[in-house]
């Protein structure tokens, strides 16, 4: 780029200056011919005035000798000028009449435009040089800080990704330059960071069931004429269905990762909680309690939303001691499912950490009590796929438990005047 703008600037500049030598020299030769023929004409008027005032031709023709004295002349003109032709006139006198003409000398402007071109060429050629030369130093000041940015970068590797390119303190398209590459950096080395975490997460939590399920055919296998097959069938069974859970969820998370379009529909989210309480939890103590808001339809994915709904229930069943209530409300411009439960509850500094992937609070729990540790993780995925939040709230009082709020828009909503609500108009339901 440095050479190829150097050349570019070089040859504008060779091109111009030839453009400017070229005009000066045709000034310079026209100027020089004019004043020839000028000082010929002032001759031919000069001598014609000597020849009328009865001076002899010869003296006259001593005193201008570049003039012709034509006494038999072919042609009488009075006065004629050319660019080609000399300059001439006709004078009578007592012995009759004379031609007088005078050529211009034009040597010395041949001479003085060869001489000022022999000039011009060398000095076009250092203008050209000088310019070629500021240029290619301007250049690369200017991209010294990108060359600089380049080396750096190249630099960077996976393991290295917190190195950043220096920003030069210039406030130009370099510097910005700069800033978004760091910018980029910073998200690829959060996404490394995350990536790594899940994959050794993910690696030790595959490896527990596996060497669970390995050391239990291993022990039934080196005595198997006192392994109670039936326990060992249904144990395996168990660790690989343990298996199939995490899978079927480190997959989803890949595709909300990938942020694969949803196929989205308008649906009813009460409607759809309380056909999933009835369809999974028939005989679990879980309370639907809606507003008297208008139920309209929200643009959502059944499927997405179902998997969210059971993940959040199925987190508060895990924990709680009694109902889990499941409350549902309407604001103008929003729909708001909160799901609580009386368990052990979330510490403060945790509320956000509980959305971690494979993040168990309980360290007593085991991992098969516990669950695959993504549901919270994958609810707030598809929260974040619909244009909603998922978080983790204080209790309402202090007898503890959790309570997640799930906040989706509702879209394609006329908007009314939105009035408190009353808590003596909500219905429960209790699933069948």
């Amino acid at each position: 780029m440095r050479g190829r703008a150097t050349a570019a600037v070089a040859l504008v500049a060779s091109l111009a200056l030839a453009a400017c030598s070229v005009v000066l020299l045709y000034a310079v030769h026209t100027n020089l011919v004019a004043s020839a023929q000028n000082a010929a004409r002032d001759h031919v008027d000069k001598a014609a005035h000597q020849l009328g005032s009865g001076t002899p031709p010869a003296d006259v023709q001593a005193a201008l000798p570049d003039i012709v004295l034509d006494t038999a002349p072919s042609v009488v003109s009075s006065s004629t000028a050319s660019a080609d032709q000399a300059a001439s006139a006709s004078v009578g006198t007592p012995t009759g009449p004379i031609l007088v003409q005078a050529f211009p000398n034009r040597a010395p402007a041949h001479t003085a435009v060869i001489t000022l071109t022999w000039a011009l060429v060398p000095c076009t050629a250092l203008m050209v040089l000088l310019v070629a030369c500021l240029t290619w130093y301007a250049m690369g000041r200017a991209l010294r800080p990108v060359e600089n940015i380049r080396a750096e970068f190249a630099d960077i590797t996976a393991h290295s990704l917190q190195q950043r390119v220096p920003v030069p303190d210039s406030d130009d398209e370099v510097a910005s330059l700069a800033e978004t590459m760091n910018g980029t950096l910073d998200q690829l080395h959060r996404a490394v960071g995350r990536l790594r975490t899940f994959t050794s997460d993910a690696s030790h939590e595959l490896r527990g069931p596996l060497t669970t399920l390995k050391a239990r055919l291993e022990l039934a296998l080196a005595r198997p004429d006192r392994a109670e097959w039936t326990t060992v069938g249904s144990e395996a069974l168990r660790d690989t269905t343990r298996l199939e859970d995490i899978v079927t969820d480190l997959l989803l998370l890949a595709r909300l990762d990938a942020r694969q379009p949803l196929k989205l529909q308008p649906l009813c989210v009460t409607d759809l909680l309380r056909r999933t309480i009835a369809e999974r939890y028939p005989r679990q103590p879980v309370v639907l309690v809606t507003d008297s808001g208008s139920d309209e339809a929200i643009l959502g994915s059944r499927t997405a939303l179902t998997r969210l709904f059971t993940n959040l229930l199925d987190n508060a069943l895990r924990h709680s001691h009694s109902t889990v209530p499941v409350e549902v409300r309407h604001t103008e411009h929003e729909l708001i499912v909160e799901v609580r439960d009386d368990g052990p509850g979330i510490p403060e500094p945790d509320r956000e950490r509980v959305f971690d992937r494979f993040t168990r609070l309980d360290n007593a729990r085991t991992r098969s009590e516990g669950g695959t540790g993504l549901g919270l993780a994958i609810a707030r995925d598809i929260a974040t796929a619909h244009g909603g939040t998922l978080t983790a709230e204080p209790p309402w009082n202090t007898d503890g438990g959790a309570r997640l709020l799930l906040i989706l828009p509702r879209g394609h909503e006329p908007r009314s005047t939105s009035r408190p609500r009353d808590r003596s108009s909500d219905t429960a339901e209790r699933a069948p």
